[in-house]
């Protein structure tokens, strides 16, 4: 049963700690999110790792809300992210648990001038009243469902968080519907197709005014 703990409060750091990213043994400096007692990590090359209770054998250290707290972190600690039908945006001044309205979302950042909401899905999904408060104050907000990851290694986690899209939901991005951001490459050629077009009927246009204004021979 305590083999399941992937995840402590780091007291140094004051942050959340995955196994992977521990130090071996007391020395991880570590804590139980739900007793509060000293954890130790077990990372031998046999066993799974995990964090052990020191000495309360019976907790199970209350995973589904680390490993929420853990997405909101690896949010708080980044600056891109990717995004279904969207692209990879940067997003800036990242905070967690920021009142909105009656609400807190779990991450509020600032996206090209505007606000845009991260809710993290581990046990429970966003409630419909959140979801429309999203859509009808046409916030741009996305849901990360991590309720699979109980288990998973941090770098799985942090994959799922930032870079996957098939375990990300958009309510809401823009009136128009969610628009894929094409890349600078594509801008440009497409603005080059555009000039060539213009230059194009330009000449035509050119050559047939020129054509009808010479004098015609009797």
């Amino acid at each position: 049963m305590t083999n399941t703990i992937k995840i402590a409060y780091h007291l140094p750091t004051q942050k959340f700690i995955h196994i992977d990213n521990a130090s071996n043994g007391l020395s991880c400096n570590c804590e139980c999110l739900k007793c509060n007692e000293r954890l130790e990590a077990i990372q031998g090359e046999v066993r799974t790792k995990h964090f052990r209770h020191h000495t309360n054998l019976s907790c199970e250290g209350s995973q589904e809300s680390a490993l929420h707290d853990l997405g909101k972190q690896i949010l708080v600690d980044n600056s891109q992210i990717n995004l279904p039908d969207i692209g990879t945006i940067s997003y800036s001044s990242p905070v967690a648990e920021k009142r909105l309205e009656a609400k807190r979302p779990d991450v509020s950042a600032t996206f090209e001038g505007e606000q845009i909401f991260f809710e993290i899905f581990v046990s429970h999904a966003v409630d419909s009243g959140k979801e429309k408060i999203f859509v009808d104050r046409k916030h741009k907000s996305v849901e990360i469902d991590l309720s699979d990851c109980r288990t998973s290694i941090f770098d799985e986690i942090k994959k799922i968080v930032i870079d996957e899209t098939d375990k990300k939901k958009v309510f809401y991005w823009q009136d128009e519907g969610v628009v894929a951001s094409q890349p600078k490459e594509q801008n440009n050629f497409d603005w080059f197709l555009k000039a060539a077009a213009a230059t194009i009927v330009f000449l035509v246009l050119r050559e047939f005014f020129l054509t009808i204004s010479k004098p015609r021979r009797a």
